[in-house]
């Protein structure tokens, strides 16, 4: 799913990133989106300030020197978010780029033959509803020390809040 957020939603995700009292992850929690995107635009509003969250509509031609710089930074290893922060670049080109010059493979999807879906059907057919059972239950298990966790942090956090607005006055 791509979803488009405007302009004043990434900046009040970047606000709150700034101020420090969230990382990444809570405030993509809290916020309903991928951490990874809180960091992205972060670094895209450090690097082109609010230029840098505005989507932009149109297609830009990339020469063919500047596309070989960025695949030059690309094969010495530079991490995707900081070339995209920093030449406010798509995640998709960036894909595409590395494709390009052989530092990442393309994924492959088949589709199986009726052979091999019954081969597939039939080692798994001994699978008891006991074992499915139980592993459904450890699932729920994990989701519930998840939330608590996740409480354990936002109390935490407010409490750590609350001392330091003692400690202030």
């Amino acid at each position: 799913m791509n979803k488009k957020y405007s302009t004043e939603f990434k900046f009040k995700v970047v606000q709150e990133y700034q101020k420090g009292e969230k990382g990444s992850h809570i405030l993509g929690h809290e916020m309903n989106i991928h951490p990874s995107m809180v960091l992205s635009w972060y670094h895209l509003y450090k690097q082109h300030g609010i230029d840098g969250l505005r989507t932009r509509r149109t297609v830009s031609p990339y020469s063919e020197e500047f596309k070989e710089k960025v695949q030059l930074e690309l094969r010495n290893k530079a991490p995707i978010n900081f070339l995209r922060a920093k030449y406010h670049l798509s995640p998709s080109t960036l894909q595409r780029w590395r494709l390009e010059c052989g530092m990442a493979k393309k994924s492959v999807t088949r589709i199986i033959t009726r052979e091999e879906l019954n081969a597939l059907q039939e080692k798994h057919k001994g699978t008891k509803d006991s074992e499915i059972k139980e592993l459904l239950e450890q699932l729920e298990y994990a989701k519930m020390e998840n939330d608590i966790l996740k409480k354990l942090a936002t109390l935490v956090q407010a409490r750590k809040e609350k001392e330091r607005r003692q400690s202030e006055n």
